[in-house]
């Protein structure tokens, strides 16, 4: 990634027991960021800020990490192979993907395409391991999230559905995804 000229390299790597205050203090930071924006989903992310990093590097969940170097984590991301329930049918869940959740990025780097680098590395990985496809969901309260499915279509992720949720008055499921391919630019400002 290119800014002022200068290119930036980052790190995309499994989750380690040692980051999970960074990770911890990360997601308290977007749940901050989407309270003062006005997200009502900001709760959730904070009262689990510890439950989700308490993933990395447990054997439990696939967790990764997009760091500044070695240590400075800049995001975080599960990179699950199996395809939920939520908003997939049988046929869509018996084929190999890899689904994207809990995906956040440190506020502070704002602009700097953080979460795109993710979404894009988890293509590529995805095409490495020879799965077909990479998948998200999004679930929205009435408007509330509905900017950030916008964004990932403009990112080239496709809507397969959106559902009413099945417990959860109001809520959405929007399911997404893409194909898995090579990303072959990424490899200039991420490793891996």
């Amino acid at each position: 990634m290119t800014t002022s000229g200068v290119t930036t390299r980052y790190l995309m790597r499994p989750g380690r027991a040692a980051d999970r205050p960074q990770i911890a203090n990360l997601v308290r930071a977007r749940a901050a960021w989407m309270r003062d924006v006005g997200f009502g989903r900001w709760v959730g992310w904070d009262r689990n800020a510890d439950e989700l990093a308490s993933q990395a590097g447990s054997g439990r969940w696939p967790t990764w990490v997009l760091c500044s170097g070695d240590r400075d984590v800049l995001g975080v991301t599960t990179a699950a192979v199996d395809t939920p329930d939520l908003g997939w049918g049988a046929e869509e869940r018996a084929e190999s993907a890899i689904f994207l959740q809990s995906t956040a990025t440190d506020p502070r780097f704002a602009r700097r395409g953080l979460g795109m680098i993710i979404a894009f590395w988890a293509l590529d990985q995805a095409a490495r391991e020879g799965r077909a496809w990479v998948r998200r969901g999004v679930l929205t309260i009435g408007r509330d999230n509905r900017g950030l499915v916008r964004y990932y279509r403009t990112q080239g992720w496709r809507i397969v559905r959106a559902v009413p949720h099945p417990r959860k008055h109001g809520v959405t499921v929007w399911s997404l995804q893409r194909p898995a391919e090579r990303q072959p630019e990424l490899g200039e400002f991420v490793a891996w």
